[in-house]
Parts: structure tokens; sequence; C-alpha cells
């Protein structure tokens, strides 16, 4: 009966669906391997129509406790263009086993976090990467803000690596549209990557995706996940009590360093434009690979970049 219920809370989306040609039969999918598992359900990889895909398949649990989010992020996902946001394939809905699932390009290099921690492609790939990477979400990230949107949640589970190891954002269920004034509040994301604003449950608008993003860049350059030895509760209390922030110790890089400092101050006015972002990691980009080819067999080039 809970299922029901979910199902037709989904109506109107199923009618619009429908009638632009995105709503997927179950028939049509094929399902491959588990990729991930959380709280909102399952991602599996699997093929539609001879096509490689991901397949968000939800929760019973979410349709039935919290349905606005799914809702949320099937709306607005079949909204959003652009290249360093995951691609929308359909959407599928139908009884159990099989509640209410997304269907999304595959990215072929999994997440962002299992390529730092994991696999090592950073490592392997260099100062290069990691620039690319940073510049890809700060677009994606630009046109969000462009369209009023707050993703509200970056952070790296939520970037996924395409077949060129470009940046693609996904997880779009905490993502809102802010209001006429360009503020939003209530709490929401994850602690550690979370603006201090967000926290104390004041007003925010998109310039709390600039903090967020801060974070997650200063993890990318340094290798080293933010708040390592603290609780994620902990972390959100130092940053908003003490203004604590993510060592930056390994960053050799001034003009960077000071980047990111800026993206992640306390008063949201005061963090840069997403187009300044771009401007300043092309330039430092350049600068990179103009001391070397960026790669990591360069080490002595790389350690006086900081990388």
């Amino acid at each position: 009966m809970g299922v029901q219920v979910g199902m037709d809370q989904f109506a109107g989306l199923t009618e619009r669906y429908e009638k632009e040609g995105w709503l997927i039969k179950e028939s049509e999918l094929t399902f491959g391997k588990v990729l991930g598992r959380g709280a909102s359900g399952i991602t599996y990889n699997g093929e539609y129509k001879g096509k490689k895909v991901a397949i968000k398949a939800y929760s019973v649990a979410i349709l039935r406790n919290d349905a606005d989010a799914v809702k949320n992020e099937m709306s607005l996902m079949a909204t959003l263009r652009h290249p360093n946001i995951v691609g929308f394939c359909g959407l599928c809905l139908s009884r159990e086993p099989l509640a209410a699932a997304l269907v999304t390009d595959y990215a072929s290099n999994g997440e962002l976090g299992d390529a730092l921690y994991v696999k090592n492609l950073f490592k392997k790939r260099g100062a290069e990467m990691r620039f690319d990477v940073a510049i890809g979400l700060a677009e994606g990230l630009k046109y969000l803000a462009e369209n009023n949107i707050v993703h509200r949640d970056i952070k790296p589970a939520n970037v996924l690596l395409g077949d060129d190891f470009s940046p693609l954002l996904t997880d779009f269920g905490f993502s809102r549209l802010a209001d006429s004034s360009g503020n939003m509040t209530g709490e929401t994301g994850s602690y550690k990557y979370m603006a201090p604003e967000v926290t104390k449950h004041t007003k925010y608008s998109v310039k709390a995706d600039v903090y967020s993003y801060a974070i997650l860049i200063n993890e990318i350059f340094c290798e080293e996940r933010p708040f390592e030895s603290l609780l994620p509760i902990q972390a959100a209390v130092a940053v908003v009590k003490k203004g604590q922030r993510p060592s930056q110790k390994k960053l050799g890089d001034e003009e960077l360093k000071k980047l990111i400092q800026e993206c992640w101050q306390d008063d949201p006015d005061r963090r840069p434009q997403w187009s300044l972002i771009i401007d300043t990691l092309k330039q430092r980009k350049a600068v990179a690979l103009e001391k070397g080819d960026g790669k990591a067999k360069n080490k002595n080039i790389m350690s006086k970049l900081g990388f």
C-alpha cells in the first residue's frame, strides 16, 4: 500500500515524462552489477537501447517517506543539460521490486573519491587532471547558479568521472531552486563540506556551493580528506565556532591557495563569482603546464608546484 501511495504522488511526472518520451519501460532496461548503495536506494550499471547507463533504483522507504526529494531530483535532472552534469536518459516507474528508477548516462571512471584514494588516478595523471576536474566542476556549478539552483551536497561521492575523466555532477536529491531573493534556509548536505551559513540555519544562496566547492578542490589538490581527525558534526562546529578550515600544507601554489581561501570565506558575499574562479584556475593550469608537462612523472616540478 505504501508503495502505491508513492506511485500516486508521481502521477504528474508520469504524464509529463510520457509526453516528452522520457518514460522508460522496465522491460527496456537490463540490470548489471551494483555500483553503489546509499540511503536513497541502489545504483546499478545497465543497458538501455544498446547504450550503457546507470540505474538509480529508489528504495521503497524513501518513496514512502520522502517522495518530494525523489520528485525533486527527477524533475531537475530532466531539465539540466550541461557537459559537466551527468546526462539524463529517463525515468522508470512500476510496482515492486522496481518502484521508481532514474536512468542516467554511465560514467565509466566512477566516483571522484575512488579516483583519489583507491585508483590513485590523480597521482598517475598529474596536475593537468586536477585542474581539468576543478575547472569542469566550476563550469557545471556556474551553470546551476545561472539557473538559480543550489546543489547543496557537493562532495567526492557526488562527482563522477566520464570516459575522458571529465567531472560530472550527480545526485540532485538535495538540490533546490533559491527563492526570488536568491536565498534559502534549512540545513542539508554533508557536514564536512557544508557552508557555515547552512550549518547555522541562516539564509543562504548559490554562494553556499562556492564554499563546498572550495573544500572539495582543496581535497583534490592536497589529496587529503578534509577534517580527517574530526567527526562530521565536530568539523561543522569547528568551522562555525573557530573558523577552522582544512589543511593546505601540501599546496605549494600560493595563487591557487589564495583562490581557495577566498572561496571558503565566512561571508558568502565576499566569495568570488564562478567566472573569476574559472579564469584563475585556467591561469594556474597554464603556469603548471608551462613549467612542465603537468604529469606526475616530473616529480621535481610537481613538488615545486605543491602537487
